[in-house]
């Protein structure tokens, strides 16, 4: 659901760039009408509920099972990975990273697609 200040974050693996991107950028059909993207799709967000602007993602170079390691870099880190290891624990090793700004997931699935949904946080 929609909430200004609030970031949710997804954990997963990929091969590549490519993989994440085709996974969770929208697309559209011959008419110009977007069609939800696989991860909407997979864990049931409305796609009028993000703004493709405050979506954030990486693929990086090898597999990390540290906040600090995974987000390093990313929007509002600073107020984001101390409430995360204070908060959550990761249990496995990760290699990409997904984030949802002005978003709080709510939904029931936790885990599709070799992605995790990790948490729903302040960035503010």
């Amino acid at each position: 659901m929609e909430k200004k200040g609030i970031v949710s974050l997804w954990l997963g693996n990929v091969e590549n760039k490519a993989q994440l991107d085709s996974y969770v950028e929208l697309k559209y059909d011959d008419e110009g009408e977007s069609i939800p993207s696989e991860f909407l799709l997979d864990y049931q967000i409305d796609m009028d509920d993000i703004d493709e602007d405050f979506v954030e993602k990486a693929v990086l170079d090898k597999k990390y099972d540290s906040f600090a390691s995974l987000l390093k870099g990313a929007s509002y880190e600073e107020k984001v990975i101390p409430t995360l290891i204070k908060e959550y624990n990761i249990e496995k090793n990760y290699n990409a990273v997904i984030l949802l700004y002005n978003f709080e997931y709510e939904g029931e699935m936790i885990a599709s697609h070799n992605f995790d949904f990790i948490a729903s946080v302040s960035y503010i």
